[in-house]
């Protein structure tokens, strides 16, 4: 059997031991996040300018492309974590996938927003190759901002609405099958009475 001792100095390595992984780790996601920072607004704006080719036109279009569809989804795909029936580990990996279908307008954003140096390069590329795509973009995001906000209030108010008809539908039903029964209990004639009553009856007015 192991001592108390032994189990202190276990628990107190495996502590250790998650405190160092957890400072690797920490360490790790700082040095990708600054590796990424410094790569990926230059990169998203070499893709956009391949894609736009410097015609205002095709700014405008892809910009609402981006705009739209990638706030949209994510919307539509996040909302699903408010669901009751899904667990909170499923939720997690809900709110996720959004963020992940959401990276080209993130991408955007950190661009137009951000101070870096590469995000200064990226502007510097939009400015001149894809004129209209930053504008466009933001217009198309709210855009599909204000549309999912809108159809969510009117799912629920549909929704609310088909509960109370539902409700009114039974409740009119349960009348309806009350007043059945009465009308019934109302029509049956009056039962006869027993024989026994009936000869009795009979009897007293032969007697008299």
């Amino acid at each position: 059997m192991s001592s108390p001792a032994q189990g202190t100095s276990g628990k107190k390595g495996n502590w250790a031991a998650r405190l160092i992984f957890g400072g690797v780790a920490l360490v790790f996601l700082i040095i990708a996040y600054y590796a990424l920072a410094a790569v990926l607004p230059v990169w998203w704006a070499n893709v956009i300018r391949g894609q736009v080719q410097g015609n205002l036109g095709a700014g405008i279009l892809v910009g609402m492309f981006y705009g739209f569809v990638f706030t949209f989804v994510p919307l539509l795909v996040a909302w699903q974590a408010t669901r009751k029936r899904v667990g909170w580990p499923w939720k997690v990996v809900i709110l996720v996938v959004a963020v992940a279908i959401a990276a080209p307008n993130l991408l955007t954003a950190g661009i137009m927003f951000g101070n870096s140096e590469a995000a200064h390069n990226g502007q510097r590329i939009l400015g001149t190759e894809a004129t209209w795509f930053p504008l466009w973009t933001q217009i198309a995001a709210i855009a599909a901002v204000v549309i999912f906000v809108v159809g969510l209030i009117l799912w629920k108010v549909w929704r609310q609405r088909g509960k109370k008809v539902k409700a009114l539908t039974k409740a009119d039903a349960g009348r309806s099958e009350a007043l059945k029964a009465t009308d019934g209990n109302k029509a049956e004639p009056p039962a006869p009475p027993p024989a026994s009553e009936s000869g009795q009856a009979g009897s007293r007015a032969d007697g008299r």
